[in-house]
């Protein structure tokens, strides 16, 4: 979106808690607010929601996006003439609130609450927009828009290195790839166990979450620590010089939740413009995707026999592509559609 932004000469802010991209060159210009969280648990929502409120009430946009379900508050209370929500979940039913109905209750509390005040909706999926429609079917106001979260064109792979004689991994082994959070039911645990049962291949797991620390005690637990290898969080901008250093991508997320049932990860694009055939997991979506572009093989998220597989039929029948092949999968498919939302 900040690409789309500049390009159109629009004077932007960016609001938020990360900083990896603010000393890049390709986003001089923009201003960037950045805020440090002190508190954990709840109460950092409830920090940043009081620091950005009292950033964007001093200020006067002509359009604020909220860019998630946490800065839909802030964003629904500044001076702005136009909201526009940025939703790229359904909320309500994110897996981690599976059996928590209390939290359910209080996330749709909140989120119908601030629907009142929002112009314009974003949804990366026509099957979420009917979700949302369905649960907040009282908002007749809304203007609803899909837009793909589709990742920049690689302009620079020049970056990419050697990760097999960074990691100390053998040649002739391919890598399977999964950045993410590291969370249950994202199949972080199934790619640890395919790994225990084949041979030639190792992972290269990139990210952070609360659940790192179980699937590193998993990795010891099935003796491969050779093969399974944790990067940690990397720069959005850094992160396609791992990607393209890569052999397959790893999308096997578990449909717990409706939430997941429904999901389109920005890794299916990511992995796609790198080139990566992937292994992608038999929800709605994504098998959709993958198979009518042919991108990989589609699996059942439980079932090792058919993982194994396909990490056979991969490795037989198809050759990582060149980068950008899939063009129609990148940012600049869909930025005349984030600028008729802008204009209208």
């Amino acid at each position: 979106m900040l690409r789309s932004f500049k390009s159109e000469k629009h004077r932007v802010t960016l609001v938020g808690t990360h900083q990896d991209i603010i000393n890049d060159t390709e986003f001089e210009g923009i201003t960037f607010h950045s805020i440090k969280l002190k508190r954990k648990r709840i109460f950092k929502y409830i920090e940043f929601f009081i620091s950005v409120s009292r950033f964007t009430y001093k200020q006067k946009y002509d359009i604020v996006v909220a860019s998630d379900l946490y800065s839909l508050a802030s964003a629904c209370l500044s001076k702005s003439n136009k909201i526009i929500y940025d939703c790229r979940e359904i909320y309500t039913e994110l897996a981690a609130l599976e059996s928590k109905y209390i939290y359910k209750k209080i996330t749709y509390i909140y989120e119908n609450y601030f629907l009142r005040y929002v112009n314009q909706i974003i949804t990366t999926a026509k099957s979420d927009e009917e979700m949302l429609k369905t649960i907040y079917n009282k908002h007749s106001h809304l203007s609803w828009n899909q837009i793909y979260n589709y990742p920049a064109q690689i302009l620079n792979s020049n970056k990419v290195f050697d990760i097999h004689k960074k990691l100390n991994i053998k040649n002739n082994h391919k890598l399977i790839v999964y950045q993410g959070v590291i969370q249950k039911h994202r199949g972080v645990g199934q790619l640890i166990k395919l790994i225990s049962q084949s041979c030639g291949f190792s992972a290269i797991i990139i990210g952070d979450g609360e659940e790192k620390k179980y699937y590193k005690e998993l990795v010891k637990k099935y003796n491969v620590e050779d093969k399974v290898f944790f990067i940690g969080k990397i720069p959005y901008l850094d992160l396609f010089q791992y990607t393209l250093a890569c052999d397959i991508g790893w999308l096997v997320i578990r449909g717990h939740g409706i939430s997941n049932q429904l999901a389109l990860p920005n890794k299916l694009f990511e992995y796609t413009i790198a080139g990566l055939p992937i292994i992608s997991s038999s929800l709605t979506n994504m098998k959709k995707i993958v198979e009518k572009h042919s991108l990989g093989v589609v699996v059942n998220e439980d079932n090792i026999k058919e993982q194994l597989a396909a990490l056979k039929q991969i490795k037989k029948y198809c050759n990582k592509n060149n980068i950008n092949d899939n063009i129609k999968f990148t940012w600049s498919s869909q930025h005349q559609s984030l600028m008729n939302v802008i204009n209208e």
